[in-house]
């Protein structure tokens, strides 16, 4: 029985939520917090804004176990289509968790992110249909990475 290939992209997406749920702050945030005084919060409590994000290496693996499944299977299967994907998942998901260090806008990374993810399944898919998946399985992971990092930001520093 043949796996379809769409399926593929959603098992990552549903992975990559995993860390939003289950891995605390600590494990990406780096320990710059900022506590604005005279400002509260709608709680009511004082402005907090995250200072700097550093991915750590757990954080890293993580992310980036879907892609990484995807090529191990490839080295068992030899499915070229196993290899492709894993590779728009692996560019996409390395913008997604390196280009926030640099770049601390959500709009911004997310052309990125949709930039990276069009060109690697222009150049690894051969016809449009595969091209479609390739960037449908590169984009979709990458997104929820960078919602899951800037949803840790509470305010713009």
């Amino acid at each position: 029985m043949k796996f379809p290939r769409i399926l593929i992209p959603l098992f990552a997406f549903v992975w990559e939520l995993i860390p939003l749920f289950k891995i605390h702050v600590g494990y990406y945030i780096k320990g710059g917090i900022v506590h604005f005084e005279n400002w509260t919060g709608p709680a009511g409590r004082p402005y907090v804004c995250w200072r700097e994000y550093s991915p750590s290496p757990i954080f890293i693996v993580l992310v980036l176990l879907p892609a990484l499944v995807l090529l191990a299977l490839y080295i068992f299967h030899r499915d070229l289509s196993l290899r492709n994907l894993g590779l728009s998942m692996l560019f996409s998901l390395l913008a997604a968790t390196i280009a926030p260090v640099f770049i601390l806008d959500l709009s911004i990374n997310s052309i990125l992110l949709m930039l990276v993810s069009l060109s690697s399944g222009i150049f690894l898919g051969k016809d449009m249909g595969d091209r479609a998946i390739l960037v449908f399985g590169g984009f979709l992971p990458g997104l929820v990475v960078i919602w899951v990092i800037s949803a840790q930001f509470h305010g713009a520093c």
